[in-house]
């Protein structure tokens, strides 16, 4: 563990592959809804893309628990800030971020324009349903990616301060076993 900028990068990257293992999963389960159920499509979507939002943030959330984890160590002498999962967030949304603009920006002959929306969806495919609750414009998928940065921020900062989500969800559920029994 260090510091340079190409270990940096390489962390921020695991956000982007986290992304295009989920962007895969939602590719591979809306080919099955487009073949199952041909007229309702657009029901059946946003429920998928949802699924895989959950999946995203289950990935991104645990790789940056786990850099958090390492990172905070005192053998490692880094140092970190707590936020740093910000930095790597928002460095790994950068790769997406680019291809969303360049879906954005290029023209397409007139009568095009349901394709081009079509492309962009499907390149925004897990946060999909984010932006459909926002308005469904071009510029709120973008927007969407937002969501990827907190989720490396919250994962970070769980593996900095060492706090388990799920342990805490079972006190808090109260579904914990007593170690005295």
């Amino acid at each position: 563990m260090d510091n340079r900028f190409s270990s940096i990068l390489k962390r921020s990257l695991r956000v982007t592959a986290d992304y295009i293992t989920a962007f895969i999963f939602f590719c591979v389960l809306s080919a099955s809804v487009f073949s199952l159920a041909k007229g309702e499509t657009t029901v059946f979507i946003p429920w998928i893309s949802f699924a895989t939002f959950l999946i995203l943030f289950y990935l991104v959330y645990v790789d940056m628990r786990n850099i958090g984890f390492k990172e905070n160590r005192p053998q490692y002498n880094l140092n970190p800030s707590r936020f740093k999962g910000l930095l790597y967030g928002a460095i790994g949304v950068l790769p997406i971020l680019i291809v969303q603009l360049a879906v954005l920006a290029a023209n397409v002959p007139e009568g095009y324009d349901g394709l081009k929306r079509r492309i962009f969806q499907l390149v925004s495919g897990p946060l999909y349903w984010i932006a459909k609750i926002l308005g469904n414009e071009a510029w709120h998928y973008c927007a969407t990616l937002v969501s990827i940065v907190l989720m490396a921020l919250l994962g970070y900062l769980a593996g900095h301060s060492k706090f388990y989500l799920t342990t805490w969800l079972k006190t808090v559920l109260g579904t914990k076993k007593d170690s005295k029994a």
